[in-house]
C-alpha cells in the first residue's frame, strides 16, 4: 500500500520534471534564438559598414580622383568602390577570419568575385522582386551554419559610363580588363550583390556554455526545492495522518474510545477537524450500533411479510400465466380444427416475410404440404403474388397494426388454381396471421346467379318493350277513333283515356332504358308526360308556359304508375279548364323529398282556378275522382290550395330504402 506520501510526492516529482523539462527546453530555444539575433546583428552592421564605406568610395574618394586624374584616366585601386570596400575588409578579416565580405556577380571583371551558385539564386529573387533590395537567410559553407545578408546592386545611368558601352569606358579600364567583362549592360539591371555571412557555430558554442552552467544551478534549486516540499509535507500531513491511521487500527481490536488525533499532533487545522468529526462520528455509530439488533428484528418481520406478500403475487401470476398458455392452447386447438387455413408470418429486420407456422386446415384448402412453404418468403411460398399489393399490404400490416381483407386473391400452383378470400391481421411485433378459404364454388355460383339476373333483366325488359308497343297500339286505335268521332264530348273522353295510355306507356318506355328495372327515376317520367300532353293539345297550349322543379326522386312501378296518372290528369285539367279564351298563364309541377320518406308532389297553375265553395268530392270530374282514388291507393293525401289559381298537394310515403 502507498503511502499519502508517496502518492503527493509521485505526481509532484512528475509535474516537477515536466515543468523543469519545459523551462530548460525554453532557456534552450532562447538562447539559439539570441544566438541568431546577435549573429544577425552583427551581419547587419557589417553589411552597415559595407555600404557606408561604398557611398563614401563613390561620392567622395571617385569624384576627387577623377579631377585630379582626368575623365579618361581610371585608377581603379582608388576609384572603385568595389576595389576599396574589399581593400578595408580584408584588414578586418585578419581579426575575424571566419567573417566573410565580398562583393559578387555574375559576370565579373574580377575572377574573385564570381558568384557561387547560392549568390546566382539569390542574385534570380531579386531579379523577379525589384522592389526588394536585401535579403537576410542561413547558409552552409563548408558544412558550417551562417547568417549572410544580401544586399543588390543594381546599374544606375551613371554605372552605364563604366558598365555599358566600352567605347564610352576610360581607356585605363579597358585596357586592364578587356571590351568584354562587366560592360553591356542596362539600367537597372542586377550587375551583382554585396554579401556578409557571419558563422553562427562560435556564438552558439559559447552560449551553449553558459547556458549549461546556468541550467546545473537551476536543476540544483529545483532540487532543493523538491526536498523541502518533502520535508514540509512530511511535517504537517504524512506523520499526522499516520498517527492517525495507527489509532484507528486500534478501534478495530479495542473497545475503549479515545481521541482519534493524539494532543501532541493536534494543530488546529483540517487534519484536526478531520478527526474531531471522526470522533463524532464514531460516537454515533456506537449509538447506532446499540439499536441495531431491534432493526434488524423489525425488518426481519417487515421482510417476512413483504416475503409472504410477494410469494403470493408470484402464485397469482403463475396462475395468470397458466390461464394465459391454456388460453393460447385453446386458440391453437381452434385454429388447428378450424375449417379455414391459416398461415403466420414474421418481419426480419431485411423487411422479408417469412412464413413461420400454418395449421393443417392450410393443406386442405391448398392441397400442398404446409412443410414446403416454412422459412420461405411470401414471394417465394407464392410466386403468383409478386408483382402484386398483397406482400406490401401484409408487411404493412406487421409494422402497423392494420387489418387488410381480400376476396379476389388467385392462387395457380402444381396445376392447381383457386380463387381465396382472406384476412390477415397483427399477432405481435413484427408478426401477423392470415386466415384464408377457397371461394372459388361461391365465386362460380356468384357468376351463375349474375348471368342469369342478366337473362331476366333482358326478359323484362323485353316485357316492358311489348306492353309499352301494346299501349302504344291501343293509344294509336283510340286516336283513330277520336278522327271518326263528330261528338266533342265523346271526342274529349277518347282523348282523356288515349292519354292516359300513352302516360302508362312512357312509364314502360322509361323502364325499358332504365339501367335498374326495380326503381323508376320520376323526374324524368314526369318531363316526358307533360311534354307529351303539351304536345297534344297544341294551340290551346301555345300560351301557357310549363315550369318544372324536381328532385332526383326514385319510385317504384305501382308508385310510378299511380302518380303517373294522378299527374296526367291535374296538367290535362289545367290545359283544359284554367286557363279559358286564350289567357295565357303557367303551370308549375313540383317533386321533392320531405323528411321522414315522405314524397311531395305539387301541381299548380295560376288559372281561374276552383270556384269558392265547391266541394271537388260531390262535383269533381272522372278526372278529381281517379287522383283521390289513386291518392288513396298510395297511402298518401291530397290538399287542394285555392290560392292564387289552383295547387294539388299530393304527399305520400316512399317504399324504396
Amino acid at each position: 500500500m502507498k503511502s499519502i506520501a508517496a502518492r503527493f510526492l509521485l505526481p509532484f516529482s512528475a509535474v516537477a520534471v515536466v515543468f523543469s523539462t519545459l523551462v530548460f527546453y525554453e532557456i534552450y530555444a532562447t538562447s539559439q534564438r539570441i544566438a541568431d539575433d546577435f549573429v544577425r546583428h552583427q551581419a547587419n552592421m557589417v553589411m552597415e559598414f559595407n555600404q557606408a564605406i561604398r557611398e563614401y568610395a563613390a561620392e567622395t574618394a571617385q569624384p576627387a580622383m577623377q579631377n585630379i586624374a582626368g575623365k579618361d584616366e581610371c585608377i581603379l585601386d582608388a576609384m572603385s568602390s568595389s576595389l576599396i570596400a574589399r581593400s578595408v575588409f580584408k584588414k578586418i578579416q585578419e581579426k575575424f577570419p571566419g567573417y566573410v565580405v565580398r562583393f559578387a556577380s555574375d559576370k565579373p571583371r574580377n575572377p574573385a568575385n564570381q558568384a557561387t551558385p547560392e549568390e546566382l539564386r539569390i542574385m534570380d529573387f531579386f531579379r523577379q522582386n525589384p522592389q526588394i533590395i536585401q535579403q537576410s537567410e542561413q547558409i552552409q559553407i563548408n558544412g558550417q551554419r551562417y547568417v549572410a545578408q544580401f544586399k543588390v546592386l543594381r546599374t544606375t545611368a551613371e554605372c552605364l559610363r563604366c558598365h555599358g558601352d566600352p567605347k564610352e569606358a576610360p581607356a585605363a579600364m579597358v585596357k586592364r580588363y578587356g571590351a568584354t567583362a562587366g560592360f553591356h549592360r542596362q539600367a537597372g539591371d542586377v550587375a551583382g550583390l554585396d554579401t556578409v555571412a557571419i558563422p553562427v557555430e562560435a556564438v552558439a558554442v559559447a552560449m551553449a556554455a553558459e547556458m549549461r552552467w546556468k541550467l546545473l544551478v537551476l536543476a540544483m534549486w529545483i532540487a532543493f526545492l523538491f526536498g523541502m516540499v518533502g520535508l514540509v509535507f512530511h511535517c504537517m500531513v504524512s506523520r499526522r495522518l499516520a498517527a492517525m491511521a495507527r489509532h484507528i487500527r486500534e478501534l478495530a481490536t479495542k473497545s475503549e474510545v479515545s481521541r482519534i488525533t493524539p494532543e501532541g499532533l493536534r494543530e488546529n487545522d483540517e487534519i484536526d477537524v478531520l478527526g474531531i468529526a471522526f470522533d463524532k462520528l464514531f460516537e454515533q455509530l456506537r449509538a447506532m450500533q446499540a439499536s441495531l439488533e431491534q432493526r434488524v428484528v423489525e425488518r426481519t418481520a417487515d421482510l417476512a411479510k413483504a416475503n409472504d406478500g410477494l410469494k403470493q403475487e408470484i402464485t397469482e401470476r403463475q396462475r395468470a400465466e397458466e390461464a394465459v398458455r391454456e388460453s393460447e392452447r385453446r386458440l391453437q386447438a381452434t385454429i388447428n380444427r378450424a375449417p379455414f387455413g391459416a398461415y403466420f408470418f414474421e418481419l426480419q429486420s431485411d423487411g422479408r416475410l417469412v412464413l413461420t407456422g400454418a395449421n393443417p386446415a392450410a393443406e386442405k384448402v391448398t392441397h400442398v404440404l404446409n412443410q414446403q412453404f416454412f422459412n420461405k418468403t411470401i414471394e417465394d411460398a407464392f410466386p403468383s403474388l409478386k408483382g402484386t399489393e398483397i406482400p406490401d399490404a401484409f408487411r404493412r400490416v406487421a409494422v402497423n397494426g392494420d387489418d387488410y381483407q381480400n376476396d379476389q386473391v388467385e392462387w395457380n400452383d402444381q396445376g392447381i388454381r383457386g380463387v381465396f378470400e382472406f384476412h390477415a391481421f397483427q399477432t405481435g411485433v413484427n408478426r401477423m396471421a392470415v386466415f384464408f378459404q377457397d371461394i372459388t364454388e361461391r365465386k362460380r355460383g356468384e357468376d351463375a346467379i349474375r348471368a342469369s339476373l342478366q337473362e331476366k333483366t333482358v326478359l323484362l325488359k323485353e316485357v316492358h318493350h311489348r306492353v309499352k308497343n301494346n299501349l302504344q297500339t291501343v293509344t294509336s286505335l283510340l286516336n283513330l277513333q277520336a278522327v271518326r268521332t263528330k261528338n266533342q264530348t265523346a271526342l274529349d273522353t277518347l282523348q282523356e283515356t288515349g292519354n292516359r295510355v300513352r302516360s302508362m306507356a312512357l312509364l314502360h318506355e322509361t323502364l325499358y332504358r332504365s339501367e335498374t328495372l326495380g326503381r323508376v327515376n320520376f323526374g324524368n317520367y314526369i318531363e316526358n308526360i307533360c311534354g307529351h300532353l303539351f304536345r297534344s293539345y297544341g294551340p290551346k297550349a301555345a300560351h301557357i308556359k310549363l315550369e318544372t322543379h324536381l328532385e332526383e326522386v326514385s319510385v317504384d312501378l305501382d308508385q310510378a304508375v299511380s302518380c303517373g296518372l294522378i299527374i296526367n290528369e291535374l296538367v290535362s285539367n289545367a290545359l283544359k279548364h284554367a286557363f279559358p279564351d286564350g289567357r295565357s298563364g303557367r303551370i308549375v309541377v313540383e317533386l321533392k323529398m320531405a323528411p321522414e320518406k315522405q314524397i311531395v308532389l305539387n301541381v299548380a297553375d295560376d288559372g281561374v282556378g276552383i270556384p269558392p265553395g265547391a266541394d271537388i268530392h260531390q262535383t269533381g270530374t272522372l278526372g278529381h275522382q281517379l287522383v283521390f282514388m289513386l291518392a288513396e291507393k298510395l297511402h298518401g293525401t291530397v290538399e287542394v290550395i285555392r290560392e292564387h289559381g289552383t295547387t294539388f298537394r299530393i304527399v305520400f310515403p316512399s317504399r324504396l330504402s
